[in-house]
């Protein structure tokens, strides 16, 4: 539902469990800022851990966080994730693939991540090695951070319900062509 809808209904939150801890009395309706749907009850902490620590550490460090950022049917529909958490995937990205080289062999050490900001259609992210004193940039378009996400949300899908198909995009109807017999 909704997010207006719930307020002006007021059913209230703390008649639920929190739906990421399933521990504390829940105390707020959590909601996509981007799509306006409700997410489901959480408690103050986990609420607090999702609209205030920063998208990376809430997707890394927060059990469940994918499925419950999915609790927004616009954000199911359309298998993304609200626009905040599309950086914060792209460094998952670069954090697990992007290396600088030394002395003509691959850097083993995972880059530390100096800043980001959005240039011209691009996340362009500050990168630096402390063990070789290098710096460097590198830059993960919308597009390919958009892939990204779709990628991951499908993981997350997949995981959820190992058996089940992960829905596609349906396709423009056709109406088949009448058949004709020749005898």
């Amino acid at each position: 539902m909704l997010y207006a809808s719930a307020r002006t209904r007021s059913t209230r939150a703390d008649s639920y469990l929190c739906r990421m801890c399933a521990e504390t009395r829940a105390s707020v309706w959590d909601h996509c800022h981007d799509h306006g749907y409700v997410r489901g009850p959480l408690c103050g902490s986990c609420n607090t851990f999702e609209g205030k620590s920063s998208a990376h550490s809430f997707l890394r460090d927060k059990e469940g966080s994918p499925l419950h950022l999915l609790g927004c049917r616009g954000c199911l529909e359309q298998r993304t994730l609200p626009s905040r958490y599309h950086a914060a995937l792209a460094r998952m990205h670069l954090e697990a693939t992007e290396r600088h080289v030394i002395r003509s062999r691959r850097c083993r050490r995972e880059p530390w991540f100096e800043g980001v900001e959005l240039d011209r259609g691009a996340y362009r992210f500050g990168l630096s090695c402390w063990w070789h004193d290098a710096r460097w940039t590198n830059a993960v378009t919308v597009v390919e951070a958009a892939m990204l996400v779709r990628e991951f949300v499908d993981q997350a899908l997949a995981v959820a319900q190992p058996t089940a198909v992960v829905p596609t995009p349906r396709a423009a109807s056709v109406t088949p062509a009448p058949v004709s017999s020749h005898c």
